[in-house]
């Protein structure tokens, strides 16, 4: 699927998911900006794992095409992770008295639930791979994290880079 596919089908998802939690509390604006944040922004993680294998040298071709994934050899995708959600959950009971954090809270979680199941499907992963401790115990590996034909596929796009 196409990049600017991927990310208007997650924008979309963002904005509506937000807008229906933050409509259930009064609060649609608010709803949208947590769903964005959580639904939409937690694939800002693609950027920091850029910077983490390129330093501070930025080349939106490499990027666009994954080539941060390619010579690491690793997915980390720090903010892709199911766990957040039981912290942020976790954080919106403890403000329970506060409505306008719990509205927050709950489009954030709510958007960044249905941004990880669009992954699944759209990426054909297992849920298990959006868990940060999964990843973390396969030491990030790719090789650990992909099925053999995405395996496949994925060094066949190593060699086309000269990788």
């Amino acid at each position: 699927m196409p990049l600017y596919l991927h990310l208007s089908i997650h924008f979309c998802a963002a904005v509506i998911s937000g807008y229906i939690v933050g409509r259930y509390f009064r609060r649609p604006g608010l709803g949208v900006i947590a769903g964005i944040l959580g639904g939409f922004l937690i694939d800002l993680d693609h950027v920091l794992e850029y910077f983490l294998v390129f330093g501070p040298q930025f080349n939106l071709w490499m990027f666009f095409n994954g080539r941060q994934f390619l010579v690491s050899d690793q997915i980390r995708l720090f903010f892709h992770a199911w766990e957040y959600a039981i912290i942020f959950l976790a954080l919106a009971a403890i403000l329970y008295r506060r409505k306008k954090a719990v509205a927050f809270l709950l489009a954030f979680v709510f958007a960044g639930l249905v941004h990880l199941a669009s992954d699944c499907l759209i990426n054909n992963y297992p849920p298990r791979n959006y868990s940060f401790i999964y990843r973390a115990n396969r030491n990030f590996k790719a090789v650990e994290l992909l099925s053999p034909a995405q395996y496949h596929e994925y060094l066949t796009d190593r060699r086309k880079v000269g990788l």
